[in-house]
């Protein structure tokens, strides 16, 4: 789990796995949102949302330096496996560059590189995302149960979730563990974690930790649970 072995989870009920915005790729199958060529989806631009926005490791995109998908060896998970620099567990959607689906489409955007990216996706420039470290004021054997600051107590998770402080599940209840572990493991599917679930509560204090609406204690963007449920499910 992150940072230390305690847990950060991100809370979330299951859900239909939709593809209404998306359309096939008619050369390969590949599904890209509704609208967007092969050639916009490959190389960008992507939308407005993303053209600056900051990713999971606070790393802003800078439209004038992202590199080309080509330049990175990207590829869907499936195919980075083969790929020699890949470490199990490993993609996007738990990389520090990653950008989580802002408009609802199911795809999502790189600090550093261009088009649009799938959280499943990966590529050479992975980045750990940072461990946080044990908050003032809370030892590492609380983080778990730990009433979280003031900041998180009723805030909204990413996907608009109101969060209850009397009905939060235990983090024990989400089987929770890191989300490269769980995608190496099989427990979970590539693309999965808590950054971006539908029930996350980002960093609001700078402390690096962030919340859930369905699920007490501190919770860390890598982590991942068995009630994840995609961002755009609820956006």
């Amino acid at each position: 789990m992150a940072t230390v072995g305690v847990a950060a989870l991100s809370g979330c009920t299951d859900g239909d796995d939709g593809d209404e915005t998306t359309d096939p790729d008619d050369e390969n199958g590949e599904e890209r949102p509704a609208g967007v060529s092969r050639e916009e989806f490959e190389s960008g631009p992507v939308p407005d949302v993303y053209v600056s926005a900051t990713s999971l490791g606070a790393e802003e995109r800078d439209p004038d330096e992202v590199r080309p998908k080509s330049e990175v060896s990207f590829s869907d998970y499936e195919a980075a496996q083969e790929n020699d620099a890949h470490q199990p567990g490993t993609c996007c959607a738990n990389c520090a560059d990653y950008i989580p689906d802002k408009n609802g489409d199911e795809f999502g955007a790189c600090a550093e590189v261009e088009g649009y990216i799938d959280g499943e996706d990966w590529c050479t420039i992975y980045e750990t995302l940072p461990e946080p470290e044990v908050p003032d004021g809370v030892s590492e054997d609380e983080l778990a149960t730990a009433e979280v600051p003031a900041a998180y107590q009723t805030a909204s998770s990413q996907a608009g979730e109101e969060r209850t402080p009397d009905e939060l599940q235990s983090q024990d209840a989400g089987s929770l563990m890191e989300s490269v572990d769980a995608i190496a493991d099989g427990v979970a599917r590539p693309g999965q974690s808590c950054g971006n679930c539908a029930e996350y509560i980002p960093d609001e204090n700078g402390d690096t930790w962030g919340a859930c609406a369905k699920v007490e204690g501190y919770v860390a963007v890598e982590d991942w649970c068995s009630i994840w449920e995609h961002v755009s499910e609820a956006a």
